[in-house]
């Protein structure tokens, strides 16, 4: 983000399943690396309100939400476009990536404009999936540039636990390499990630608690909509 500066989109509020979000954190992190947030998407919905969409297989919510983003992609002048990427742990990020996906091919087919296409993995060091191109972006930080960014995220309690998991799973050092890989899949993300997605199994997990009341599935729920956004 020092580098580009970009223009960023935010799907959620980061709400979870508590009530308050969290955009004025994430908004301090965009102004402290000179990026810009987008002020008709940012914390677009509560996390309840897209999980309770996609569970409901709200299309035409979702092909709204595509239109904004192509809209708004169309009048800025921008070079390429980084997204989540399809990794089967966060079905919210997943459906960020379906959405991301849908809007290019909808700029494409309204403009003619083929935007390069970015993903960075959430979960993973890197992305182990094959794409057809090479070509892409990896940043390797400098002392300066990795001190900033674990101040940033040690400023950021809310993902406290997050970073911590993944530090432990992935080393410090993972933090000091930036990988944007190019997307060479549109809407058919079921060879994206393994099947079931680990979402599944924490989520029956968390019915049988209790915690929740349906599973979101990947068959039910994330797949019928891939469908209905490429129609």
């Amino acid at each position: 983000m020092e580098t580009s500066k970009p223009l960023v989109l935010v799907l959620t509020d980061g709400s979870g399943h508590l009530d308050a979000g969290r955009l004025d954190r994430t908004a301090e992190v965009l102004a402290g690396a000179g990026a810009r947030p987008a002020a008709a998407f940012f914390g677009r919905m509560a996390d309840r309100d897209l999980y309770r969409a996609i569970l409901a297989g709200e299309a035409e919510t979702f092909r709204a939400l595509v239109d904004e983003i192509a809209t708004i992609l169309a009048g800025e002048a921008i070079d390429y476009v980084a997204a989540d990427a399809v990794e089967g742990f966060n079905p919210g990020h997943d459906v960020c990536r379906l959405l991301v996906n849908a809007a290019l091919a909808r700029l494409r087919d309204r403009s003619g404009r083929d935007l390069p296409n970015l993903e960075f993995p959430l979960e993973a060091v890197a992305l182990r999936r094959q794409t057809a191109t090479r070509e892409g972006i990896e940043l390797h930080l400098d002392a300066g540039a990795f001190d900033r960014k674990l101040r940033a995220v040690d400023n950021y309690p809310e993902l406290t636990e997050e970073a911590d998991r993944l530090r432990a799973a992935h080393g410090l050092t993972s933090f000091s390499v930036e990988r944007l890989t190019p997307v060479d899949y549109d809407l058919d993300i079921s060879e994206c990630s393994e099947q079931p997605p680990a979402y599944e199994r924490w989520g029956t997990e968390r019915v049988k608690s209790g915690y929740y009341k349906t599973v979101l599935r990947f068959k039910e729920h994330v797949e019928p909509l891939a469908r209905q956004l490429a129609a």
